[in-house]
């Protein structure tokens, strides 16, 4: 590859679309048209049960597959650089680096708290077809078959179960079906994202400090075009104050603190009991 991929971490609903979005709206910065490409990386692993995929499994064939699709994605697109975004990945960063050691690697980190009422919206959202179909342009051809099998199996689950709301969605953690069975909603999605932020925390000490950069959700939003200006030295480039600021224009600070106006006394008390060991490891304060 031309230069090597950047990769971007982070559990769903951390700012990470937003990140990648903004990026790849600077000439030369490159990725899928679809929100993201889990299927290219776990191919040879499909059947496994949650996305939490050990090292060893990246053999050589799979590492060249994966390897394979981000260099036709750059030769097809004169990419300067490949920015790549799949959130199942921060449960597995140590497969990710095993097949990119190379990578640059943007870290972003949002208050769990806030991560959780948003999450749970996209567990219950409706079925959207276009979102879907973009997705399936990137299986695997071999792999096309089961995903789509899967697929329709699910969406008639989701028609005649009366636990259809809660059809699963985002990074599957080791233990999300015992917790989908038993817990609530919001202990579900708290969880969720507490095993990515956890695996990440864990699995970025194999990796050189040079190859991360490390960014909260709320220090972007605070600060975008200061940020922006980090991120852009990180890849090594630039662009001017008038560009930076344009690229950032529609970044807002309205969904930090969310979560103090979603949940009951109650409810906030359950959800810190489970977020606050990990957010005071990521540097977040109790409140």
């Amino acid at each position: 590859m031309k230069n090597t991929p950047i990769i971007i971490i982070g559990s769903g609903r951390s700012g990470t679309n937003m990140l990648r979005d903004i990026i790849t709206s600077i000439d030369g910065f490159e990725t899928w048209d679809c929100d993201e490409i889990n299927p290219i990386w776990r191919y040879g692993n499909r059947e496994y049960p949650t996305d939490e995929l050990p090292v060893e499994n990246a053999t050589p064939r799979v590492k060249k597959f994966i390897r394979s699709k981000f260099e036709q994605l750059q030769k097809n697109t004169k990419a300067e650089y490949v920015v790549e975004k799949t959130c199942a990945n921060s449960l597995r960063l140590n497969y990710v680096y095993e097949i990119f050691p190379d990578a640059k690697y943007v870290i972003i980190n949002r208050d769990g708290r806030d991560v959780v009422p948003s999450a749970m919206k996209r567990w219950v959202s409706s079925f959207e077809l276009s979102y879907t179909l973009k997705k399936l342009r990137y299986v695997p051809l071999k792999d096309l078959f089961y995903y789509v099998s899967r697929f329709g199996m699910n969406r008639v689950k989701k028609i005649f179960s009366k636990e259809a709301s809660l059809s699963f969605w985002g990074p599957l953690y080791q233990g999300i079906d015992k917790d989908v069975a038993s817990l609530t909603l919001m202990e579900v999605c708290a969880n969720q994202w507490k095993h990515c932020a956890e695996n990440t925390l864990q699995h970025r000490k194999m990796i050189s400090k040079d190859q991360i950069f490390d960014i909260t959700y709320e220090s972007f939003v605070a600060r975008p075009e200061e940020e922006m200006k980090r991120l852009l030295g990180f890849f090594g480039t630039s662009l001017s104050e008038d560009k930076i600021k344009e690229l950032v224009t529609n970044v807002s600070t309205k969904s930090v603190g969310s979560h103090k106006k979603k949940f009951s006394e109650e409810e906030l008390a359950t959800l810190e009991q489970i977020t606050l060991p990990t957010l005071k490891k990521l540097g977040y304060q109790g409140e």
